[in-house]
Parts: structure tokens; sequence; C-alpha cells
């Protein structure tokens, strides 16, 4: 397949799918309830780095809900995944994502990492008591899978502050189970903060990309996080990435991970082909961005017929060749080899 019919791809569904209407902006954030509703945009980073896009893909929404699946590379590049899976789990769930309903009844109580509960849980993980450091941990971690500094809306940093008294009646549900790892207060707020670092469709697709491409920046070529992190995170979004919609997704699409944000986002990660995302406010009613599933369900079918996508997209990164430096014993046994050979041949 060519650049132009990657992006005639891109172009189809997006004129396709422009005018859709259906689903309502989130409104129990009161400043996301402000958000254009008409905002829409997909990009596409190929491994190769080439971006594809149509829409607004440079307008910055907050990350929310996506920024759970950084965090938990993070967590599980430092801790390992044994660590991880043990102290907050991967279960699926049939509640919201915010039940705590879910959280005091179920056998793990922090379920799996994209709830809100895990999501915390899984924050805290990264404690420290040194509050400047531990932001700076969190935060500083978004930057490096963007290859940027990120902005930060500071508006819905408030918003959210003023409205989070079940995040906080949650994370304190699972310090009574010893199920969360540092400082409510402190682990609270930083969550908040890292929900409130503002992306693009672009930044998303770049950051997507990393998991698609084993842990390596399609930009700039260093590794970000190691690839059994990459691998952990992708099987972790197939079973919870899309909440209630998870299963649907996979019985639609195929095994592809996916992640939503109540502002609008999706990120689809095309392993070994690229990450793909999509910004569009409006919500269905699970939570997913209208037009993001509709648009990723397409264009993620294109790509996927591409035949030996992966090698197009991804080719296996070039090795420095490293020369090792025998002994005089196996340059010996090598001759005699060859004489022995030789004489072998002649007779």
């Amino acid at each position: 397949m060519k650049d132009a019919e990657i992006q005639g791809l891109i172009d189809k569904t997006f004129n396709k799918l422009k005018n859709t209407g259906g689903g309502k902006n989130a409104s129990y954030i009161p400043e996301l309830a402000k958000a254009d509703p008409n905002l829409f945009g997909i990009s596409f980073v190929s491994c190769n780095g080439t971006v594809y896009e149509a829409g607004k893909t440079t307008t910055g929404v907050p990350i929310e809900s996506i920024s759970k699946l950084f965090t938990l590379a993070r967590a599980v590049d430092e801790l390992g995944g044994k660590t991880v899976s043990k102290k907050i789990g991967h279960s699926g769930s049939w509640l919201p994502f915010n039940s705590a309903v879910a959280a005091d009844l179920s056998p793990s109580h922090t379920i799996n990492p994209f709830v809100n509960q895990g999501a915390m849980a899984t924050t805290s993980l990264l404690y420290t008591k040194n509050k400047a450091k531990f932001k700076a941990r969190v935060l500083g971690n978004l930057d490096r899978f963007a290859g940027k500094k990120l902005g930060f809306n500071t508006a819905v940093y408030k918003s959210e502050s003023e409205t989070n008294s079940k995040n906080m009646a949650l994370a304190y549900l699972l310090k009574s189970h010893d199920r969360f790892y540092g400082d409510v207060n402190d682990t609270v707020d930083v969550y908040t903060q890292q929900c409130s670092k503002t992306v693009s469709a672009r930044d998303l697709a770049t950051m997507a990309c990393v998991f698609a491409k084993g842990g390596y920046h399609p930009h700039t070529g260093k590794r970000v996080i190691a690839e059994d992190t990459a691998k952990y995170v992708i099987r972790a979004m197939h079973r919870s990435g899309l909440y209630e919609y998870s299963g649907t997704w996979a019985a639609e699409v195929g095994y592809v991970a996916a992640k939503s944000g109540v502002a609008g986002g999706v990120l689809i990660i095309l392993n070994g082909i690229g990450g793909l995302a999509i910004i569009s406010p409006p919500l269905d009613a699970i939570g997913n961005s209208v037009r993001g599933v509709k648009a990723g369900k397409l264009i993620t079918k294109g790509l996927y017929n591409i035949k030996d996508a992966a090698a197009k997209f991804c080719p296996p990164p070039t090795t420095k060749q490293i020369r090792v430096k025998k002994s005089t014993n196996d340059k010996t046994r090598k001759r005699r080899y060859k004489s022995r050979k030789s004489r072998k041949t002649r007779r």
C-alpha cells in the first residue's frame, strides 16, 4: 500500500464520519462539558515515523484515562510485571469504571489498571514522600512517550479537583483493604494532574506507536520502555481498555489494543504497524468517543488488510555488528577442520 493509499484511507474515514451525530460531552467534569463537540481529528503514525492525518490533529484535549496505560508501563518497567499484577490485578468488570461496589466486592478490590481505583493504585506504586519528585516522575513519564513536553490544562485540573470526591472515597476504600500504596491525598492529586495533561491526536498516535514499535520512539529511535513492558500493557488493554465495550471491540475488530478517555480521545495500538489516535469529544453511554470508536474500526481493518504490513511499517531495527575476537585455539581448530575437509575432497 502506497502512502497515497494510506492517506486516502484516513481521508475517506474522516469525510464519512465528520458529520456523524450522537453522543454527549462528559458532564460530570464541568470543564469537559464546555469542549467543542465538533472537534474531530485522526492521526496515524507508522513505525517508520511517517504521519498520516485528517482534521484537527494538533488541537489539545486532556488525556484523561488514556494516561493510565503510560503510568502502568512505568510501573511495570520499574517493578516488573509479576509485582504489578499481584498488587493491581487484571480482572475484567461489567460495572462502571468508577464503581465503589466493584472496588469493595471484587477479590482484588483494585480490579485492573484501567478502572479508576486500579489506576490510582497504579499511580501510588510510583509514590515518593517528596511530592515534587513524585509529580515529576508521573507527569514526566508522559512527556517521554510524546518525545516532548506536553501541555497542562489548569482549568480541567481545578474542575476535577473540585469534583473528585468519589475518587478520594475509592482511594480510601482501597487503603482499608491494604491495596493502596502511597499517601491518599498526594496520590489522588498527582493522578488528577496526570489526567489533566493535554495531548493532540498526533501526540496520542506517536505515544501509541512506542508500544507498536516494541518500546522504541518512532521519531527519535530511542528506547522508551522495555519490549516486555510494551507486551504487558498491550495484553492488559485487550482485556479492559474500552471498559465494558472491550469484549464487543474484540469480537468486531480483533485482538487490537485500544484505550479511551472521557475528553474524547481514542488510542489504538496496531502492533508492528503503528499508532492510531482519534479525538472527538461526544461520548456514548459507556464513556467512549462515538466517532472515535467508529473511525478506529474502519481504519484498523483497512490497515490490517495490508499484506506484510508489519514488515513494511516496522522493519527490524538495524543492529551494529559486534566483532568477537576469537582465541588462538579457535583459529587453530578452524584451520585443522578446513585442512581435514580439503584432504577428504582430494581423496
